[in-house]
C-alpha cells in the first residue's frame, strides 16, 4: 500500500510536467505524501520522501541523457549511473522537507503555513548555495496559472513556490481535518491573491508600447549537408521571409546550417535573396558561427541582428548552458578536474552572462539563448533586465526531444518574463514558440514548423518590485522560518529538560 501512495503522489507532482494545464494537481501530491509519514518515525519518513522524489526526478528528468551523452565523453553505463547519481541528489531536497516540516509542525494539528515556509526556504537556500537541478523547482508546475505566476514579480520563483505550496496544504489540512470551517482560510487568502493586483498594478508612469513583429521558424535544423540542401534551405529561408508584414522578424536559435561567417559563398547568396524582402525591416538571424574568419576559430552559438541593407549591428553569442544554473562550493575545480573528459567550452560554466542590452528605436532588450532561459535574471547577487522592455528566447529543441524538457523551458520563459515585468518572445524550432506578457501571461503558444506567423504584444518599460528588491520578500519569510523554528528548538528542549528532571 505504500509504494501505491507513492506512486500516486509522485504521479500527481509530475503530471504537470506533461500538461502543464493540470498545474493543480500537484497540490494534491501532498495529501499522499503527509498521510503516508504522519505517524512514522523521522528516518522512515525521509526514505519514503526521498523514494518519491526519486520517481518524480525519473518522470521528469529522463530526458537529461541526451544532453549528459553529448557532454560527456563517456561509455552508456557511465552516463546512466551519473544520471541515477543525479535523481538521487534531486530527490534529497523533499526528503530534507519532510524532516524539518515534520519537526516544525504542531503536535496535534497540521499548519499549511509552516509546511509552505519551510519548502520555500529551502527551494531559496538551494537555490543560492546547492543548486543541483536548476529545473527543480515546484513553481514551473504551475506556469500556467498566471493567477499566482504573475506573484513572481513581487517575490520571484520563491513566493510562487510559497503561494502554491500553502494552498495544497490547506488541502492537506481539509483531507486531515474533513470540517467546512477549515476551508474558510483557504478560500480568505484566494480572496486576497485575487484582489492585491487590483492595487498593486503597473505603475502609473510607465510606458506602454505596442510591438508587432513576425515569428519565423523554418526547417534547417543543422541537418543540411549538401550543397542542393544548402540551396534548398536558402530558398526556403527567403520564401517564408517574403511573407513577412513587420518591422521586426525573429528567427529560431541554428535557423541555418552553415556558418555564417566563415562561408561567404552561402553567405553572399542568402544576403542577395533576402535583401530585397527585407526592405525597412530587422532581421534578428540564429547560427552556428565561428567567433573570426579564421580556420581554427571557435565555433559558437549566434543570433545576428541584421539590419535592412544586412549589415551586422550586434552579435549576442550564448554565454552560458545549463550547467551554468548549478550552484556548488568548487564547481569551477571540479570542471577544471574533468576536462578532458568534457565535449563543451567550460566557460559556458564558469563565467557571469553579460548584461549587454541591444536598442533598435523603441525596443531595448536581451537576449537568452537555449539554456539560458533558465538562469534567472534578477538574483540576490545580478540583475541582467536593466532598463529593457523585452526579452527574446531562440532555441532549438528538436535534438532533446522531450514533452517535458519544452514545457519546463516554457515555464522558465513565463518566470523570466514576470519577475522582471519583462515581455517576452520565444523563437524556437522544436518546441513552443510564444508571446508572453509583462506579467507572465502566456498569450500564444504554438509548434512552428516552416512557417511565418506575424504577432502583437504590448511592452511595458518599467522594473518590478523584485527588481528593486530581490531580497526582500524572501528575507521576511526567512526571518519568520527561523523564529519559529527557533521558538520549536525552544519547546523540545524544556520538554527534554523536564522529562530528565
Amino acid at each position: 500500500m505504500e509504494f501505491i501512495f507513492m506512486i500516486l503522489s509522485s504521479l500527481l507532482f509530475t503530471i504537470p510536467n506533461y500538461f502543464p494545464s493540470l498545474f493543480f494537481l500537484s497540490w494534491f501530491a501532498f495529501i499522499p505524501l503527509i498521510y503516508l509519514i504522519k505517524d512514522y518515525d523521522y528516518s522512515h519518513s525521509f526514505i519514503i520522501a526521498v523514494l518519491v522524489g526519486f520517481l518524480n526526478s525519473t518522470f521528469s528528468f529522463y530526458w537529461l541523457y541526451q544532453p549528459l551523452n553529448s557532454t560527456l565523453k563517456m561509455p552508456f553505463s557511465f552516463n546512466i549511473f551519473i544520471l541515477f547519481l543525479f535523481f538521487l541528489f534531486s530527490a534529497l531536497p523533499l526528503g530534507v522537507w519532510v524532516l524539518i516540516n515534520k519537526f516544525l509542525q504542531p503536535q496535534n494539528s497540521y499548519s499549511p503555513f509552516t509546511a509552505a515556509l519551510s519548502w520555500s526556504v529551502l527551494e531559496y537556500l538551494r537555490f543560492e548555495f546547492l543548486n543541483l537541478n536548476p529545473f527543480n523547482y515546484f513553481a514551473y508546475s504551475q506556469s500556467s496559472f498566471n493567477f499566482i505566476a504573475r506573484y513572481a514579480a513581487y517575490g520571484g520563483m520563491f513566493l510562487v513556490s510559497f503561494i502554491s505550496v500553502l494552498i495544497a496544504s490547506y488541502l492537506v489540512k481539509l483531507f486531515l481535518e474533513p470540517k467546512w470551517k477549515k476551508g474558510v482560510p483557504l478560500a480568505v487568502f484566494l480572496i486576497i491573491l485575487a484582489i492585491i493586483p487590483i492595487f498593486i498594478g503597473p505603475q502609473s508612469d510607465v510606458e506602454l508600447k505596442q510591438l508587432k513583429f513576425d515569428l519565423l521558424i523554418n526547417n534547417s535544423q543543422a541537418k543540411s549537408s549538401t550543397f542542393e540542401e544548402i540551396e534548398n534551405e536558402i530558398d526556403n529561408f527567403a520564401s517564408l521571409l517574403g511573407k513577412k508584414k513587420n518591422k521586426y522578424i525573429l528567427t529560431a536559435e541554428d535557423s541555418l546550417s552553415f556558418d555564417l561567417i566563415r562561408n561567404s559563398y552561402y553567405r553572399e547568396k542568402l544576403f542577395s535573396q533576402i535583401k530585397a524582402e527585407l526592405n525597412g525591416s530587422y532581421l534578428q538571424l540564429g547560427s552556428h558561427a565561428a567567433a573570426a574568419a579564421n580556420y581554427n576559430a571557435r565555433i559558437l552559438n549566434s543570433l545576428f541582428l541584421l539590419s535592412e541593407n544586412l549589415e551586422v549591428i550586434n552579435r549576442s553569442n550564448q554565454e552560458l548552458n545549463f550547467l551554468a544554473g548549478i550552484n556548488l562550493k568548487n564547481k569551477e575545480k571540479i570542471i577544471d578536474f574533468f576536462e578532458g573528459y568534457l565535449r563543451f567550452n567550460q566557460g559556458m560554466i564558469k563565467k557571469s552572462k553579460s548584461t549587454e542590452i541591444i536598442e533598435i528605436n523603441e525596443l531595448k532588450f536581451i537576449n537568452l539563448i537555449a539554456e539560458e532561459i533558465f538562469i534567472p535574471v534578477i538574483s540576490r547577487k545580478n540583475n541582467y533586465a536593466g532598463n529593457i522592455n523585452l526579452i527574446i528566447n531562440a532555441a532549438a529543441e528538436e535534438k532533446i526531444n522531450s514533452k517535458v524538457y519544452n514545457n519546463l523551458a516554457l515555464a522558465a520563459a513565463v518566470y523570466r518574463a514576470a519577475e522582471s515585468n519583462t515581455a517576452l518572445i520565444r523563437a524556437v524550432s522544436g518546441g513552443y514558440s510564444a508571446v508572453i506578457d509583462y506579467q507572465g501571461k502566456i498569450l500564444v503558444k504554438e509548434k512552428l514548423k516552416n512557417d511565418l506567423k506575424s504577432f502583437n504584444l504590448t511592452l511595458y518599460q518599467g522594473e518590478s518590485y523584485y527588481q528593486k528588491n530581490p531580497t526582500k520578500i524572501i528575507n521576511i519569510i526567512l526571518i519568520i522560518f527561523t523564529v519559529i523554528a527557533f521558538v520549536k528548538i525552544m519547546i523540545k528542549l524544556r520538554k527534554n529538560l523536564s522529562s530528565r528532571n
